[in-house]
């Protein structure tokens, strides 16, 4: 049969056929392969998983055997299956390239310039253009360029000021203790926390608006679960889901309304109605608050305020919950760190146990840019205006960088490992980014969670109930709900 069909094609036939694979941008596995080795390979050459005609390679979402809440799985499976570097295929076949070698990944970092250029979530850009009377940009992590340059200035230089950070600390260990209350509140007989994402949850809320609105709200309180908390947590979980699903799915959402694209505009909308509530609710200390009023004096318009400090409250939320999830879910796997976080004066090994759960477990498991030089990684050369993902995650877990990299280890941040272990972890431990674009709330995040830990563990020795398993939200999250068992210390 088969050799029929073959029989019944002439030259004009195949040569039909090869000019609409051009069109669509395929090519066979075979296509790019040099005669001569020592030619330089470009993208083309770059291994990676089968090209399809327009689909490139998306459909490993949907009939490959992958899931999106499983991504961070897909792309070490890559890693291991054709080497340091990865391409996939966008819808059109517009490549993404994948780096896994610190070497490239540096190297990548290192050629940004004055504005790097970071790919947007075209999702959430869309919507804020369809809402001018709430935006009047796409926000901080979406523009680029001088646009960007201006957010980033008139917006961030209070939230990541040391003085600002140390100012705030006291109120830190204020929150640490309701913290503690809270947990002893929330748990059962025998100790169990059975959703401390949830308990995660109100302590980034109260801690994220103490700091943006310069003032406690009561989430942490007995009783201080209200409906708002709830309905801010639920519409934040839901719009990084819809952003993880507009962001790696085919953009269907672009000529459709898709349930993807409808979840994340009813939880945009949400989030800023909910936050605004809360901005609302100023008082006096929230004028003395030194955020709060730098964005009120930033040389910006009155609605990009407004959205700003929506975008601090929501952010700090997920993020602080996720981090203090994970640090709590390896220091209770291993109850001798407890024991040396106690022991340790100097709390050097405190702040190892939090470098170690950002190697491990990072919130942020990659870094997207768009390259604005050409560039050799691998031995390919990569033109510029490529969209590379250098897979940090991933490089945090290779044996070449780490000894016994998936163990916890907090020693190989102390005494005569501090040194190695901080030069391989550059460009490669990096939670909240790197260089310019680096996550404004870093500074935050590193004074809060030490506060958060030390009081935890002074209170209670925490057990986990059971492994955990972890989902991709577009951040790396905890698949809840996760229980642990908070024992009051003797």
């Amino acid at each position: 049969m088969i050799n029929e069909i073959l029989c019944s094609f002439n030259t004009f036939n195949y040569v039909l056929v090869v000019i609409v694979f051009l069109v669509f941008g395929y090519r066979p596995p075979w296509w790019s392969r040099k005669a001569v080795d020592w030619l330089r390979k470009e993208v083309q050459d770059i291994p990676g998983p089968l090209t399809l005609p327009v689909l490139g390679t998306r459909w490993v979402f949907s009939c490959g055997g992958y899931s999106f809440n499983k991504i961070h799985e897909f792309y070490v499976d890559m890693h291991e299956k054709y080497g340091p570097i990865v391409k996939e295929e966008a819808l059109f076949n517009i490549p993404v390239i994948s780096v896994f070698e610190k070497e490239d990944i540096e190297k990548v970092m290192k050629s940004s310039g004055k504005y790097p250029i970071r790919p947007p979530t075209e999702a959430i850009a869309v919507y804020r253009k369809s809402r001018p009377d709430r935006y009047t940009s796409t926000g901080l992590v979406n523009e680029q360029g001088l646009v960007w340059h201006h957010l980033r200035t008139s917006l961030t230089s209070d939230l990541t000021s040391p003085k600002t950070i140390s100012g705030f600390l006291p109120q830190v260990d204020e929150i640490a203790e309701d913290w503690c209350c809270l947990l002893r509140q929330q748990r059962l007989g025998d100790g169990t926390i059975l959703d401390l994402e949830d308990v995660a949850g109100r302590l980034g809320l109260e801690t994220s608006c103490a700091l943006v609105l310069g003032r406690r709200l009561g989430f942490l309180l007995p009783g201080g679960e209200s409906e708002l908390a709830r309905k801010l947590a639920d519409a934040i979980h839901k719009n990084f889901i819809a952003i993880r699903d507009t962001y790696f799915g085919l953009p269907i959402w672009k000529f459709l309304q898709t349930t993807a694209y409808k979840n994340l505009a009813e939880s945009e909308d949400t989030i800023y109605k909910l936050a605004l509530e809360l901005i609302q609710t100023a008082d006096e200390a929230t004028q003395e608050s030194a955020i709060f009023q730098s964005v009120l004096k930033a040389d910006i318009d009155d609605k990009e305020k407004t959205a700003a400090i929506v975008d601090f409250i929501a952010a700090g939320i997920h993020t602080l919950k996720n981090s203090l999830v994970f640090l709590l879910y390896l220091v209770a796997k291993h109850p001798e760190s407890q024991q040396k976080i106690l022991e340790d004066e100097s709390k050097s090994y405190l702040k190892a146990c939090i470098m170690e759960t950002f190697r491990i477990l990072p919130t942020a498991n990659c870094l997207a840019r768009v390259t604005e030089e050409d560039l050799e990684l691998s031995g390919y050369k990569v033109n510029a205006g490529s969209v590379l993902i250098c897979q940090t995650g991933v490089a945090c877990k290779n044996e070449k960088y780490f000894a016994n990299a998936n163990e916890f280890r907090p020693e190989r941040w102390l005494d005569d490992e501090k040194h190695s272990t901080a030069g391989n972890a550059t460009f490669l431990v990096t939670p909240f980014g790197v260089g310019r674009r680096i996550c404004p709330g870093k500074r935050f995040i590193e004074h809060v969670l030490p506060i958060i830990l030390e009081s935890t563990v002074r209170n209670f020795e925490i057990e986990v109930v059971k492994p955990m398993e972890l989902q991709f939200e577009f951040l790396l999250s905890p698949k809840g709900p996760t229980s642990m068992i908070f024992r009051d210390r003797g």
